[in-house]
């Protein structure tokens, strides 16, 4: 599992919500609760996860991704489940 998110840090105090999400294993986007190190992109994606509690899809959204780097979600789910 990658680094959790800092939950001393201000925003997770205004946003408690977001705690308990992380806390629990889910993303603080969509809940998802594939937060392995295997389903981010890279050693930037874990970091940014340990920011912000994203996962890797929640991320792709946000930031966007480039065209050569679209993960194959497909593969993923099949993968992983």
């Amino acid at each position: 599992m990658p680094l959790p998110p800092d939950l001393s840090k201000p925003a997770f105090s205004v946003f408690p919500e977001a705690a308990d999400r992380i806390i629990a294993g889910h993303c603080v986007t969509c809940d998802s609760t594939r937060l392995r190190d295997v389903d981010f992109r890279d050693a930037i994606s874990r970091k940014e996860y340990g920011i912000s509690g994203m996962c890797q899809k929640c991320q792709d959204s946000v930031y966007g991704v480039e065209p050569d780097e679209e993960p194959d979600w497909d593969s993923v789910e099949e993968l992983y489940g």
